[in-house]
Formats: structure tokens, C-alpha cells, sequence
């Protein structure tokens, strides 16, 4: 302002001298009194031009600034919208005409916006553009192209319709999956989002009893109610659901086990598996398992059933009894050290100077090569118990625990009286042979070895009387003595062996035999030498003659 001033008056003042006559004659003084008074005009005016100089440029000012700042604003729109463009569009862009603008194409824009106008689609491509264009609603369309399929989608960018052209080839795989999914055996299908079924492979419309998919989709087939009802369960929890259902086809009853799982936005989709066989397996594995147990239940001796990690997995009563174990404890599974422990508590186990070095070592004896192990547990209260551990076919144990001690004691009372009878026999004169009904030597005495002439080495192991006859031949000659023995030992009916007899053994001595049968079935073979008695009696026989 002060500028504008300036220069004014600087360029009035060569103006004042010319003025002044006429400022004086108009106003009727004298030259002198009149040039003040032109100055002070003069002044007045420049600062009035001045001051309208200055609110002129002030206007130009402003309208520049204005301007300039819609041409920031449309320079700002034109980068956003070509951005735009430029990130919207994956093959071509075409942006349609408006207030006058030409339609501008980007890419393959043209050649494919051609493409959707020719297709099966045209008129709903029409349509979609045209509300796009009166009232920006934005749209996305599937267009066939070939083998694979054209992505349409038209939105309002920066005040101006423009439709984006994308190739979806992935519909191409989309075609081969599908194919895979004909193919295979396996009921598969989909679900929409209001649960109805959309599409289905030939197995699950085979298995649905449907001639057709189409005939599938008309009647909204499912395999089960139950199919259905994973179906509701998958929807509203976003979450896969499985199940089983059984399944009547061509007339034969079938057990499926089924797979829903929730797609985004679009619905389910479900498999089915034939798992007919699978579920028969099972139940003959769960029937045999069942009459394992109660099979184990009857036996008489306790038998208790580890798993993997040593755990009591199952027992029958006779080993609950056995140990005087509670069932409410068995069936909570505890472990084999556990179960030491509280037999311990209970003075049911071998006394031990050390426990901890003989329960790992009981712990340890579980042979992981599967085999078989045997010992005897010795009881405080004298009872005395035969441990057998045989490895599970499942990775488990099975272990045996039988009372034996009744066993033991009559096995202790019989061989009493084994030693009783033996040392009874070895007080006879005779040589007493007992033969089993199979043949083999049972029992014999001292004269009997010492008559034959045989070891007890030879006679230990119960040889079969064959044997023995052998080894009599080759010391003593051949003869009928043992051929009658196998007589009697083989006969049904020995009495007729039973009466005493004499006859000639190879070496020429008189042997006495007499067989009779024990009502065990065991035959009793009396050998007796009357070499001696029968020469007294010739010898007595000749005297007789002789006086």
C-alpha cells in the first residue's frame, strides 16, 4: 500500500505547476494561494487511486490464490483417480463417459470390456453398467472367457464410472477339481448358506439314491437327517463337525462316518466314508475282548492286564481275592509300583532287606523283547505264589498269579511217599520194576539193577522197558524173559501173566516172574533169582534117590 502510494505521487507532481493557473481562476485567488490548496487536492485524489489501486490488486490477488488452489484440488483428483486406476485394475480399466468426457480404456480394457458385451451375460453386464452409471452401485460379475472366467467389477472412482477387468484361471483348476471329485468314491457335496444342497459328486447322489444331480438339487437330498443337522451345527459355530450316520443303500445297511466343514460366506461342504467294515472290526474286536475278560474272570488263579506304561488296565475276581484288593481302587487303574507298594502295606509280599532294590527289579522285569518270565513269591503267611509274566500282543503284559501252595505240599507228601515206597522196595530180595501204561520205567530197586546189571544213570529218566531190554541183551545174552515182560505190560488182561514162573535166563541162571497191574494202570514186574533153590532142591532130590 505504502508503494502504491509512493509511486502516485511521484507522478503527480511534474502535474502540479501546469494545474495551478486553472485551480486559481476557478477558484478567483492568486497563484501563490492556490498551490497549496492543488497540492492538498491533488493528494486527496492520489490517495483515492491509490487506495482503489490497492483493493484492485488485493481481488486479483485472492482470485489467484482460488484459482490456484482448484487447480491443487483437480491436480490431487487426477493423481487418485490414475491411482486409482492403476491399483484397480489387474488386466484393463475402462473408464465410461460422463458430463461430456470420452470413455478412456487402460490396458486390455477395450478388448475384454468387447468380450463381456458379446457374452451369455450381456444383458445382466447391461444392466449392472447401467446402474453404476445413473447411480453409482458398485457390482462383480463372472463372465465366461474361454477356459477361464472373467472377473467384472464396476465402482465409482473419484465421481466417474470405471469397470475393471480381472482373469480368473483358477476356474480352469476349478473344473479339474470337480472332475477329481467325480471320480473319486467318496460321497462329497455342498451345502449353501441356507443349508440347501447346491452340488454333489455321482457318490453322494448314488449313495442318496438319485438317479441324477439334478433330481438331487430338485429334492434336496441328504444322506440322514443327522447329516443335516452337522450341517446347522457347522454353520452357526464356524467350526467343522463330524458324526456317523447309517445309511440305507441299494438295501443293505451302511455305517458312514461324516465330515462338515463351514466355507467362508458360501456354506458347507461335507464328505462321507464308508466305514462299514471298519465298525464290524470293531465290534468283533470289542465281542472277543468281552469273552477274553469273562473267559479270564473264570479262571481259577488271578490274572491282572498291564498296558504299555505298566498300568492296571483290567483283573479278574479271582486276583482281587487273591490279594484282598478293594474294586473301586482296581478300576482306577494304578500302576504295577503302586500296587507293590500296597501289597507291601499289607505284609502280602516276600520280606526284603532291601524294598527299593527289589521293586525296580520287579519294575525291570517286564522284557521289552516280548518273552516269557516265571518266578515264586515265598509269603510271610506261608503261602507261596507262581508268578508267570507273558507279553501282550498290544504292548501290554498279562500276568499270572497262582496259589500253588497247596500244590507244593502235596508234591511234598507225594515224594514222601515215593521215598517211603523206594526205600520199602530196596528191602526186598526181589527185583521189583513198575511200568507206566506208555511203557517207561516208574520205579525200580536196588536188587533189580544189581540183577541186571545196570547203572542208575542208565535207569534214571524213565527209559521205556524196550530200552532196557536192549541194554540187558547185549550184556547178558538174548532170551524170552523180556519178551514176556512187553506181554504183560502191553496185555488188557495180565492176570494171566499174574502166576509165578520160571524160566531160563541167557547166562543159564533160573529167574522167577510173576506181573500183576496196580489200579493205577501201572504194571508191577517181581524178578526172582532161584538159581540157588533150584539146585538145593535137585541136589536133595538125589540124596532122596540115594538112601
Amino acid at each position: 500500500m505504502l508503494w502504491s502510494l509512493s509511486l502516485a505521487q511521484y507522478a503527480a507532481m511534474p502535474v502540479l505547476p501546469a494545474i495551478a493557473p486553472d485551480i486559481a481562476g476557478m477558484v478567483g485567488g492568486s497563484l501563490a494561494d492556490c498551490v497549496p490548496s492543488s497540492f492538498t487536492l491533488l493528494a486527496g485524489l492520489t490517495a483515492s487511486i491509490s487506495f482503489l489501486w490497492a483493493a484492485w490488486l488485493q481481488v486479483r490477488l485472492r482470485n489467484f490464490q482460488r484459482r490456484a488452489k482448484m487447480d491443487l484440488v483437480a491436480a490431487d483428483l487426477a493423481k487418485s483417480f490414475k491411482k486409482a486406476l492403476l491399483t484397480g485394475a489387474a488386466e484393463g480399466a475402462v473408464v465410461l463417459k460422463s458430463r461430456g468426457r470420452e470413455q478412456q480404456y487402460y490396458g486390455e480394457g477395450k478388448a475384454l470390456y468387447d468380450i463381456c458385451l458379446e457374452s451369455s451375460k450381456t444383458g445382466q453386464v447391461s444392466r449392472a453398467v447401467a446402474a453404476l452409471v445413473e447411480a453409482g452401485t458398485p457390482f462383480a460379475l463372472s463372465v465366461p472367457c474361454g477356459h477361464c472366467d472373467l472377473i467384472l467389477r464396476g465402482v465409482p472412482v473419484a465421481g466417474r464410472a470405471v469397470l475393471y477387468f480381472h482373469r480368473d484361471c483358477a476356474s480352469e483348476d476349478r473344473v479339474h477339481y470337480r472332475e477329481v471329485l467325480e471320480a473319486i468314491p467318496v460321497p462329497v457335496w455342498v451345502r449353501g448358506s441356507e443349508n440347501s444342497i447346491v452340488w454333489a459328486n455321482k457318490a453322494f447322489v448314488s449313495t442318496a439314491g438319485f438317479s441324477s444331480l439334478e433330481d438331487a438339487l430338485a429334492a434336496d437330498a441328504m444322506l440322514q437327517r443327522s447329516e443335516r443337522d452337522l450341517a446347522v451345527k457347522a454353520l452357526e459355530s464356524g467350526a467343522a463337525a463330524s458324526g456317523r450316520a447309517t445309511v440305507l443303500v441299494k438295501g443293505e445297511s451302511r455305517v458312514f462316518s461324516l465330515g462338515l466343514v463351514p466355507m467362508a460366506g458360501t456354506g458347507v461342504a461335507g464328505f462321507a466314508s464308508d466305514v462299514t467294515e471298519n465298525a464290524q472290526l470293531v465290534a468283533k474286536l470289542r465281542l472277543s475282548c468281552d469273552a477274553q475278560d469273562d473267559v479270564i474272570d473264570h479262571f481259577p488263579f488271578g490274572v491282572a492286564v498291564l498296558d504299555g506304561e505298566r498300568r492296571l488296565t483290567g483283573c479278574n475276581k479271582a486276583y482281587a481275592d487273591l490279594w484282598d484288593l478293594p474294586k473301586p481302587w482296581l478300576d482306577s487303574h494304578p500302576s504295577y509300583g503302586e500296587i507293590l507298594d500296597r501289597l507291601r502295606d499289607k505284609r502280602r509280599l516276600p520280606e526284603r532287606r532291601n524294598f527299593p532294590e527289589w521293586k525296580a527289579a520287579q519294575l525291570a522285569a517286564f522284557d521289552p523283547a516280548g518273552r516269557r518270565s516265571e518266578e515264586f513269591w515265598h509269603l510271610p503267611n506261608g503261602r507261596s505264589i507262581r508268578i508267570v509274566i507273558h507279553p501282550h500282543l498290544m504292548g501290554g503284559v498279562f500276568i499270572l498269579f497262582e496259589d500253588i501252595t497247596e500244590r507244593l505240599r502235596l508234591e511234598s507228601s507225594l515224594n514222601l511217599l515215593n521215598q517211603v515206597q523206594k526205600a520199602t522196595l530196596d528191602t526186598l530180595d526181589e527185583g521189583i520194576a513198575i511200568f507206566g501204561t506208555d511203557g517207561r520205567l516208574v520205579m525200580h530197586n536196588v536188587p533189580f539193577a544189581r540183577m541186571w546189571k545196570l547203572s542208575e544213570s542208565e535207569l534214571d529218566g524213565q527209559p521205556h522197558f524196550a530200552e532196557i531190554a536192549n541194554l540187558c541183551t547185549d550184556r547178558i545174552g538174548h532170551d524170552g524173559i523180556w519178551g514176556l515182560v512187553s506181554c504183560g505190560v502191553n496185555s488188557a488182561t495180565p492176570e494171566r501173566f499174574g502166576e509165578w514162573s520160571k524160566t531160563k535166563r541167557a547166562d543159564g541162571r533160573t529167574i522167577s516172574l510173576s506181573l500183576s497191574r496196580l489200579p493205577n494202570g501201572t504194571t508191577v514186574v517181581a524178578f526172582t533169582d532161584i538159581t540157588d533153590l533150584e539146585q538145593f532142591s535137585a541136589l536133595a532130590e538125589d540124596l532122596s534117590h540115594v538112601a
